[in-house]
């Protein structure tokens, strides 16, 4: 290399020490200056930037807000006792009795999924509505009785809808699925029969249906399994609830393990029941559910504990059970579906300025 050219690359490396020794002293002279901002700033510069889970939904239970993040989708299944029709020779319609209350909740950010039957006894506000559908009045019922109100069947399920949204926090609701009882043997049959092991005494209703078998239940046993009260075990709703859950999860596993060979066999059942259905679901919502459930992890069926009692709430001076849910059980159980999580309040903040 000649001696002139090597000159000038020795001057660029000295200079290049003098810049960046210069920059060091500049930037030492600053954190002298002002300490914190410099080390905030290095922090800041270090650190991945985060944003916070967006909030999906708010419920609101015994006086405190509580948020979730996750991706939530909830349906309300509803077996009506009555067909609701207007009577022979008239025009007028009337609702039924929601003697079966499912809430099914799908987590589709953890692909998790999980029930709640409630009971429909369960006592909370009911809108009390007139033919048009418009409310004018509220009191305290039995929930069942929120589908006895309305104009038309899909007024009464969304009085329903409404009157479970209220009771759980105000919670969203996307859809409902209602069948009458009598429509019990359609289902029964549309899937070939569900698999149950008889845990009640039948014998005065149906002595073929023997405590302790397990057995394919025929259409009209599965009406008596799922409809019946009276004469069978303790008479209680709550027994009855219990022979629901038994034959939901069976049926459940059935349709599941069905469609894992015939992916449109739920279309199937949907097109079978459609005429004796009311719903706001379409046969697509109901095939996106029964595949989060073939592909999600299953939380079970859960419950509310609390009170049964006696009571004349309704007014027609004659006893009926009421069963009052713990305030606990409904924070425990919705946090377990929904992974809620209390909402914090700032020093100085209100729940008014927290909403804004």
């Amino acid at each position: 290399m000649r001696k002139k050219e090597s000159g000038k690359i020795i001057f660029l490396l000295a200079g290049m020490v003098v810049f960046m020794g210069i920059f060091w002293l500049a930037v030492r002279g600053l954190e002298k200056v002002i300490p914190d901002q410099a080390a905030e700033s290095q922090k800041a510069f270090l650190q991945e930037p985060t944003t916070a889970p967006q909030v999906r939904g708010t419920l609101k239970l015994d006086g405190k807000k509580y948020d979730y993040t996750d991706e939530i989708s909830t349906y309300l299944l509803l077996g009506i006792d009555m067909s609701g029709q207007p009577q022979e020779g008239t025009q007028e319609y009337q609702g039924g009795m929601a003697d079966f209350l499912l809430l099914a909740v799908f987590n589709r950010t953890k692909e998790t999924y999980g029930f709640l039957q409630l009971d429909r006894d369960t006592m909370t506000d009911i809108t009390m509505m007139q033919a048009d559908g418009s409310g004018y009045a509220s009191a305290r019922m039995q929930l069942c009785t929120a589908h006895w109100y309305g104009g038309s069947p899909d007024q009464s399920c969304e009085n329903t809808v409404a009157a479970v949204s209220d009771l759980l926090g105000g919670v969203e609701i996307d859809g409902y699925y209602a069948l009458g009882m009598e429509a019990i043997p359609m289902l029964n049959h549309a899937v070939g029969g569900v698999k149950v092991t008889i845990e009640s005494d039948f014998s005065k209703v149906d002595p073929s249906m023997k405590l302790g078998e397990t057995i394919v239940l025929s259409d009209e046993q599965a009406y008596t399994f799922l409809h019946d009260r009276y004469d069978v075990e303790d008479e209680t709703n709550v027994s009855r609830m219990q022979r629901q859950r038994q034959y939901m999860k069976s049926l459940f596993q059935t349709v599941q393990a069905r469609s894992e060979t015939d992916p449109d066999y739920i279309n199937t059942i949907y097109r079978q029941l459609e005429e004796v259905a009311v719903s706001d679901m379409t046969g697509k919502t109901i095939s996106k559910i029964v595949n989060r459930v073939a592909k999600g992890e299953n939380q079970g069926i859960q419950v509310l504990t609390g009170k049964s009692q006696t009571g004349q709430a309704l007014g027609d001076g004659i006893d009926h059970m009421e069963f009052y849910p713990e305030k606990d059980s409904i924070r425990e159980v919705m946090t377990a579906l929904y992974s809620l999580v209390e909402r914090s309040r700032q020093k100085g903040n209100t729940d008014e300025t927290a909403d804004r």
